[in-house]
């Protein structure tokens, strides 16, 4: 049973920051392939199927390290560790600047506020998912995630493959990402991570030269 894991990376990212605090450590530095195995492996009717995650996308966008320059060099450097750690593809999106409308000044006007917004992550995971369901690459999936943007492909999966739906954030699943165990295939599942699953899933500290930065 090959299973295809679809990772939105910023999601995971927030979701680790909630769960296991933001100045805390040990949680950064993700081993996505043992967070992954040990997923699936909480699903004993995989297990007996016996289900192996063939294949890991992350994605993802570089941050821009405006506000802290060393923040782009820590991503690229944990982005290098997860390519030489090995089974994990990295697909980028883009950090866009988008101008709001600001609280109103005494003099009666808007100031206008400068805003990063990521896209793409949620497109570029739909993509591998299906495109993947579609040259029948995977026999199931795992889509770590909880935007309810990808409704309708994971909806659209669910009728083909069993879909596993993994809420990185610790809050209540998105309404768009939840649906019938029974649907189509069946056999799927639906998890929150923990600060343990994400504190018990870490890369080496040293991993082909690239090292873990301090913090993290």
């Amino acid at each position: 049973m090959r299973v295809g894991a679809y990772v939105d990376g910023l999601n995971v990212y927030y979701g680790g920051r909630a769960l296991c605090g933001r100045n805390e450590d040990g949680w950064r530095w993700l081993n996505l392939a043992a967070l992954t195995q040990r997923l699936v492996h909480r699903n004993r009717a995989w297990s007996a199927a016996g289900a192996a995650v063939s294949r890991i996308v992350y994605c993802t966008a570089i941050v821009s390290g405006q506000s802290d320059p060393g923040a782009r060099i820590r991503q690229q450097t944990y982005l290098n560790a997860l390519r030489a750690s090995g089974g994990v593809d990295i697909e980028l999106g883009a950090f866009m600047t988008r101008k709001v409308r600001g609280i109103e000044t005494a003099d009666g006007r808007h100031a206008e506020i400068e805003t990063l917004e990521e896209k793409g992550s949620d497109v570029n995971v739909a993509a591998h998912l299906l495109i993947d369901l579609h040259t029948q690459q995977i026999d199931a999936a795992v889509l770590i995630t909880n935007d309810s943007d990808l409704r309708l492909p994971a909806r659209h999966a669910r009728r083909h493959i069993p879909v596993g739906t993994v809420n990185p954030r610790g809050t209540p699943t998105a309404g768009g990402l939840r649906g019938d165990r029974d649907e189509g295939p069946g056999g799927h599942w639906w998890y929150r991570l923990t600060a343990d699953d994400l504190r018990a899933c870490q890369l080496p500290a040293i991993v082909d030269g690239h090292r873990r930065p301090k913090g993290w």
